[in-house]
């Protein structure tokens, strides 16, 4: 009977050591992922999320792309105090022919962040001369927020989806010092798109692998493949963009009459 018993036991204890040793090793793996690396260590940093962009329209889904960008930071342990959304240039129209003027989609970003409690639109790159890199409007919103938030510490990080990201492959359209600079001073949150693949693109590129650190990657449990694009075709062929765009926002569009001209192909 004792030796039956005895068995008993150690059949329990072996069959709870192989279950640890399946949990052990599905940590093992989520740890040693290249695309979370230090990610994972508890560091309470200030963070202020930029999305940048045209924005011509703004829509629900930029918004939508801040929100899960601040829950991916949260569940590591950042500490988001807030999300900007800058849009680009006039002079960016040479790269963009459908750009319409600035003050229209800047006033369109500030109408959309009228339903956010927490994301407002900036006009420091409209501001500036000329159409401004990336990094160095990073480097401005986050030396601006540090002064705004009372956060000597604070860093900026970039939010934009995978095609954006691999768009770094792209030659001449990034300077290699700017991406050093976007990922291994700032950081970037990647929001998942169907048809991309982020994990493969950073493990194939030699400047992201080696800050790979500094990315975070967030999945996006509803897929959403809303553009701007989009809603430009829909107004010219004269339908609402209404639950697409904020009220706000299309009540300007119609006000304006904006985005009701033939756009030409390939622009």
């Amino acid at each position: 009977m004792r030796r039956v018993r005895w068995q008993t036991w150690f059949d329990v204890i072996v069959y709870v050591w192989r279950v640890a040793e399946v949990y052990l090793a599905r940590a093992l793996v989520v740890m040693k992922s290249p695309l979370l690396g230090a990610n994972r260590i508890n560091r309470n940093i200030p963070v202020l999320l930029v999305s940048p962009g045209c924005f011509n329209p703004p829509h629900l889904q930029h918004l939508r792309n801040l929100e899960l960008a601040r829950d991916g930071l949260r569940r590591i342990n950042y500490r988001v105090v807030g999300g900007i959304m800058t849009p680009t240039h006039d002079h960016y129209k040479k790269h963009k022919k459908t750009l319409i003027e600035y003050e229209h989609r800047a006033t369109m970003v500030d109408l959309t962040c009228q339903s956010s409690s927490w994301v407002k639109g900036s006009r420091w790159e409209g501001g500036q001369p000329t159409w401004t890199r990336t990094a160095k409007v990073l480097d401005a919103l986050q030396s601006q927020g540090r002064i705004e938030y009372n956060e000597p510490n604070l860093i900026t990080k970039l939010v934009c989806g995978a095609d954006l990201l691999e768009s770094f492959a792209k030659p001449g359209l990034w300077l290699d010092s700017d991406i050093k600079t976007i990922v291994g001073e700032h950081g970037i949150v990647v929001i998942a798109r169907p048809g991309y693949d982020p994990g493969s693109f950073i493990f194939n590129h030699d400047v992201l692998f080696k800050y790979q650190d500094n990315i975070t990657l967030v999945y996006n449990p509803v897929n959403c493949d809303l553009s701007s694009t989009q809603c430009r075709t829909l107004v010219r062929r004269d339908m609402s963009v209404r639950y697409l765009c904020t009220d706000a926002v299309c009540d300007y569009i119609v006000r304006n009459n904006l985005y009701v001209e033939t756009e030409s192909k390939g622009e």
